[in-house]
């Protein structure tokens, strides 16, 4: 059986992206920042920093992935000060294009963006055998790993809700050496995760007490699947 992820399972970057692109788009064509000084340029700035960073907090916080804040914050600031990289002459025959930075970056950023996102999802994919599960991903398929089915001690479905409405989850086969989870522990009031997607930790106050989260990544697990529960039950078999 081989599977891949689905668009549907890359949902919100398919949607972030095209969004930043036709953000970019229409305030570029409505509000040229370099014919407009004072209070208005001000406001206009403080609406495209509103609007390009705040989806990027909700994201971060949601999906615990703190480069959905950093890199929109990042483009911003480079799109403001690559001015002053430039002598005071190159910025005053290229004034249109310095002082919408910002606005232009976005504009790449988001189209590239959606390229990137079709070119990684497609990079993965998954093949499921009496043997086990092989998960090939990278450029050119460079990267491959078998779990092998013996190893596989226990096998989870994981989704949330909108994954569910779109009928999409992944499945996580949780092996003896601990793939495909990770560890989250409290120390002393603050929260730390290990795991194979993201590591996080606090101040250590005090005792640890720690309990196993299952991670859904890409390159670990059979992730963004339709019908998942099938496959579910098809690893079972042949785990069983």
């Amino acid at each position: 059986m081989n599977l891949k992820p689905t668009r549907r399972s890359f949902m919100i970057r398919y949607f972030i992206y095209p969004y930043y692109f036709l953000l970019g788009i229409v305030f570029y064509l409505n509000f040229d920042l370099s014919g407009i000084d004072g209070n208005n340029r001000l406001f206009l700035i403080g609406i495209w920093i509103a609007l390009t960073v705040v989806p990027g907090i909700l994201l971060a916080f949601s999906r615990r992935r703190f480069g959905w804040f950093f890199w929109p914050a990042l483009l911003n600031a480079a799109g403001w000060l690559i001015r002053y990289v430039f002598p005071e002459k190159t910025y005053n025959d290229l004034k249109p294009l310095f002082d919408n930075g910002p606005v232009l970056l976005f504009i790449v950023a988001g189209l590239l963006g959606v390229v990137f996102v079709e070119i990684y999802r497609t990079s993965f994919k998954y093949d499921l055998s009496d043997a086990g599960v092989e998960i090939t991903h990278g450029m050119f398929s460079a990267n491959s790993h078998m779990i092998v089915a013996r190893h596989i001690t226990n096998v989870m479905l994981k989704r949330n809700f909108f994954e569910l409405m779109m009928g999409v989850g992944h499945v996580i086969p949780v092996t003896s050496s601990g793939m495909g989870s990770g560890d989250r522990g409290v120390m002393g009031g603050f929260t730390t995760d290990a795991g194979t997607q993201n590591l996080r930790g606090g101040a250590f106050v005090g005792s640890v007490s720690t309990e196993k989260e299952f991670v859904a990544n890409p390159a670990n697990c059979i992730y963004g699947i339709s019908k998942p529960k099938d496959v579910m039950e098809k690893l079972k078999e042949m785990v069983l």
